[in-house]
């Protein structure tokens, strides 16, 4: 049974993503520039509280290669271990600081650092603090409700 996770931090149900799926954006039509709103993005929440965002998709975008996702993880909360077959991730921490688990190995992580997740490797990061963290996460390819694995 496969229970889904947003940019491989957050536990949100597929069909919650399919609401997502309609374009927040803003496109003049004498122009080829696409701008994506962020304050016009959907907030989604998870089963473990935290909360997320896509900033750019093909969801709500004309990116087609990759997904960028607004993530915060409220104090205390840890993200359910899991890994992708073909997404590569890069988890960059805007705020805040965790605990970041990679194939059974850990490390602090704190604002500023980026943690490259390689396909196939089993990860999860866990808020040990009192503040929220808060990451910015790419994937590619792109993100899909599918593409999560849970032993």
């Amino acid at each position: 049974m496969r229970t889904f996770i947003i940019s491989s931090l957050v536990i949100i149900g597929a069909s919650t993503w399919a609401l997502a799926k309609h374009h927040n954006t803003q496109t003049d039509p004498d122009d080829a520039i696409e701008v994506v709103k962020l304050e016009e993005q959907t907030w989604y929440e998870a089963e473990d509280r935290a909360v997320a965002r896509e900033i750019a998709s093909p969801r709500n975008s004309r990116a087609q290669e990759l997904s960028i996702a607004d993530i915060k993880i409220p104090a205390g909360v840890s993200v359910r271990p899991h890994y992708h077959e073909v997404i590569e991730e890069i988890y960059f921490i805007s705020d805040g600081s965790g605990i970041m688990f990679i194939d059974g190995k850990e490390k602090r992580v704190v604002k500023g650092d980026a943690i490259v997740v390689r396909p196939g490797e089993r990860h999860s990061i866990r808020n040990d603090t009192e503040e929220e963290l808060r990451l910015i996460v790419t994937c590619t390819p792109p993100w899909t409700p599918d593409c999560l694995i849970f032993d």
